[in-house]
């Protein structure tokens, strides 16, 4: 594997390249800016070196610094602004309150706490991890979400194991035939992805999604905290039971009750944690505190009634953002003491040296070909060769984009993935004359929904080293339970999407 691996880079490094080269030596196409068509060799280039990893996909991000200024195509200054947006200095922030949740591991409490008070039956463990493990990925990172409740889940299985053992119950534990086993290492990867779409800094789609919206549609109002984890909420709620549903009664039926002892497990678990500490304290208050003023920024309308935003009510609602809220949260963490005496704070400088800046350049990267695309007109030129969508069903509109990016985003990274389809899916929604968000946002949603293989997303290659799966079953429970949820995806976002972002009045 590996060597196939070291010569697909190889063969992408100079794919990529080459590709780029012969864009530019083709005849510009009527209508078309010089600068556009330097602009899809770009795209062209960092697509496949993204995709095949030729190198690492942050250097990847860096190509439109070098690249569009050589060209004459962006001026060096301008280009350089996409890699700071506000955007990203939300997704910096969130960063932040995530390490503070970890560092004091508020997190691990409160699953251990859900688990118990849901129940300790095979099914009713697999749905409680699930929905400890989705709620705490909407705020931190899946891969750390993941990486939290394996420990828990597996020595959950060997406890289960031992019970089953001991009771001479007849189920099969060996490795990949053990059912129960498979579900919750399945449940606890899934969860993580699907929890990641439920507020912008839940997942790295999320924040190039609202990244690039507004670098493509200046005009359309972009989505508060408030309204996306609104949309995204609604969405996970529902679809988080689905999946346990098809988890544990379609694919892999433990085949065995409940054990009494298992209830002991988590409260010795839990005590284990002792009482809460003044770090897990301040760290919850502090995060409580943020999320209010992240969903009550902004005014919230009722219809017949409305709640003004503490924004609109300070007389800052032009001057600030999601962003800066997160921000105050960072300082926070490094400003309230925990043990003064001792020069003790939430945070320390460690926290500062493990910002992800690899995400943050994708982050960048992608910004900067969106709003090159703008600048050169491309996307415009792009839409105007995609007018036959004009008049094609919304339902198969939306479909058609958010299961190009569920395929795609199967063999890629999701960052990658939302990085080169944002863009298209800006265009499509400009050509077939409909509202930008009612494509990009299930597209982006469709990415995280890809957790079809191991490669597909890191919680899954997380799940894949606890010992307990195998491809197979995670490619048959994964892209079923996927693009399943890709059709669901899109009558949610007809059905309830337009109606609670309002979108149909909404200018573009």
């Amino acid at each position: 594997m590996a060597k196939q691996a070291k010569l697909s880079q190889k063969i992408g490094f100079w794919v990529g390249i080459a590709a780029f080269v012969v864009v530019l030596f083709l005849k510009t196409p009527e209508g078309m800016e010089p600068g556009a068509k330097t602009t899809i060799g770009l795209l062209v280039w960092m697509a496949v070196w993204w995709a095949t990893e030729a190198v690492p996909l942050s250097i990847t991000s860096l190509l439109p610094l070098v690249v569009l200024p050589l060209f004459k195509v962006t001026l060096a200054k301008d280009i350089a602004k996409s890699y700071m947006s506000q955007e990203i200095m939300l997704f910096v922030g969130g960063f932040f309150i995530s390490e503070a949740l970890e560092e004091c591991g508020l997190h691990t409490r409160f699953s251990l706490w859900l688990i118990n008070k849901i129940g300790t039956s095979p099914k009713k463990i697999i749905l409680a991890f699930m929905i400890a493990v989705a709620f705490i990925s909407m705020w931190i990172s899946n891969t750390t979400a993941a990486v939290m409740a394996l420990p828990i889940a597996l020595s959950i299985i060997e406890f289960f194991k031992a019970s089953i053992k001991r009771e001479n119950v007849d189920v099969n534990t060996a490795p990949g035939e053990f059912k129960f086993a498979t579900a919750l290492m399945l449940g606890v990867g899934f969860a993580a992805s699907i929890g990641g779409m439920g507020t912008p800094i839940g997942t790295p789609p999320n924040i190039i999604f609202m990244s690039m919206s507004k670098q493509m549609f200046p005009n359309a109002p972009t989505l508060s905290f408030f309204d996306f984890t609104k949309f995204g909420m609604l969405f996970i709620i529902f679809f988080v039971p689905f999946t346990w549903f098809m988890l544990t009664s379609v694919f892999f039926k433990p085949g065995f009750g409940g054990l009494k002892e298992s209830k002991e497990i988590f409260i010795q678990e839990l005590k284990k944690l002792g009482n809460m500490t003044k770090k897990e304290k301040i760290v919850g208050i502090v995060f409580i505190i943020t999320v209010l003023l992240w969903i009550f920024r902004v005014d919230i309308n009722f219809g017949s009634f409305t709640i003004k935003g503490w924004s609109t009510l300070l007389g800052v609602s032009q001057y600030v953002h999601d962003s800066t809220v997160a921000i105050l949260a960072a300082l926070l963490f490094y400003i309230i003491p925990v043990d003064y005496s001792k020069g003790e704070y939430v945070l320390n400088k460690d926290s500062v040296n493990k910002l992800p800046w690899d995400i943050i350049l994708i982050f960048g990267g992608g910004l900067a070909i969106a709003d090159t695309m703008v600048q050169t007109k491309l996307a415009e030129y792009i839409g105007s060769k995609l007018a036959f969508l004009q008049g094609m069903n919304l339902l198969l509109v939306i479909f058609i984009v958010g299961a190009a990016g569920f395929f795609i985003a199967q063999f890629t990274s999701h960052t990658s993935a939302a990085s080169i389809f944002m863009p298209i899916a800006g265009a499509i929604a400009t050509a077939a004359h409909i509202h930008p968000y009612l494509v990009m946002l299930p597209t982006t949603f469709a990415i995280s929904l890809a957790f079809s293989l191991p490669a597909s997303t890191p919680p899954n290659v997380i799940v894949m080293a606890g010992g307990h799966l195998n491809v197979k079953d995670m490619l048959k429970a994964g892209f079923t339970i996927g693009f399943i949820g890709l059709i669901i995806l899109v009558l949610y976002m007809y059905f309830i999407g337009i109606p609670i972002l309002h979108i149909a009045n909404m200018p573009y």
